[in-house]
């Protein structure tokens, strides 16, 4: 090879869509854009990755050429069927049952926690969908990403759904997303447990010591995606940074400079 040669590019998810042939799989188009952005990061360095909601396979066959490096992916399904399927990729990997009982969550996790990667496109269900993030954001790994796909579902009424309900799977992540400003809540405030509250109406509520790890929720049309705190990103705005000498309008930023 040339010096000068340009490095080898790695196809994009869309790419890799376009040039399929095995197993079916079914995504919106934007997913496979927004999926892109925010899952390059983890081609290179991921170790494992959970998707929930197998049907036909395709898209776990997928998932396995977009990340080479992959040591394990874990899909689940409570199809039976799906535990007839058969890869050749050794990495892939099936769990036939529904992702919150204990029998799936024991599974998952002996396979692939802490995953890299958890994609949560199953029944989409409200209460599914939030009983899930509960039970699985715990185990991703620090600078992992968690996503939720359908979630126009949360406006439907056969899915737990309806606009104004406050207990549906998007009211949920919106609450999720105060965890990212949690260091600017009052403190003692119990604006946590009561947010959560509506959630849980006839049960304990969930530990809420992994939400504090929430580095930042996203919201596409029908989509979430929420990046857990990397380990070397400490919580907060950081440092304060003021420059330069004039200040014709305002000498407020300056004397806040002087007095740190």
């Amino acid at each position: 090879m040339a010096a000068d040669a340009a490095p080898r590019r790695e196809p994009t998810l869309r790419e890799l869509y376009a040039a399929h042939q095995g197993k079916v799989s079914d995504k919106w188009s934007l997913y496979l854009d927004v999926y892109d952005r925010v899952l390059t990061r983890h081609r290179g360095s991921a170790w494992a990755m959970v998707e929930v909601g197998v049907q036909n396979g395709g898209s776990l066959e997928l998932w396995a050429r977009y990340f080479p490096t992959m040591t394990a992916l874990v899909g689940c399904d409570v199809d039976a069927a799906c535990g007839g399927l058969a890869f050749d990729d050794p990495r892939i990997s099936i769990v036939v049952g529904d992702v919150n009982t204990h029998a799936a969550y024991r599974t998952i996790c002996e396979r692939a926690a802490p995953f890299d990667v958890f994609i949560d496109d199953g029944s989409h269900n409200s209460r599914d969908i939030i009983v899930a993030f509960c039970n699985y954001f715990r185990h991703l790994a620090p600078g992992g990403t968690y996503i939720v796909e359908d979630l126009h579902c949360s406006y439907y009424p056969d899915w737990d759904g309806g606009m104004g309900r406050r207990d549906t799977s998007m009211e949920f992540l919106k609450t999720v997303a105060d965890f990212v400003n949690e260091m600017h809540w009052q403190p003692g405030d119990p604006a946590a447990s009561e947010r959560i509250a509506p959630f849980f109406p006839s049960g304990p509520q969930p530990d809420l010591a992994p939400f504090r790890d929430v580095c930042s929720v996203s919201f596409y049309d029908s989509l979430c995606v929420v990046e857990k705190r990397a380990v070397d990103v400490a919580p907060g705005l950081g440092g304060r940074f003021i420059v330069g000498t004039e200040a014709a309008v305002s000498r407020e930023p300056l004397e806040l400079r002087n007095q740190s």
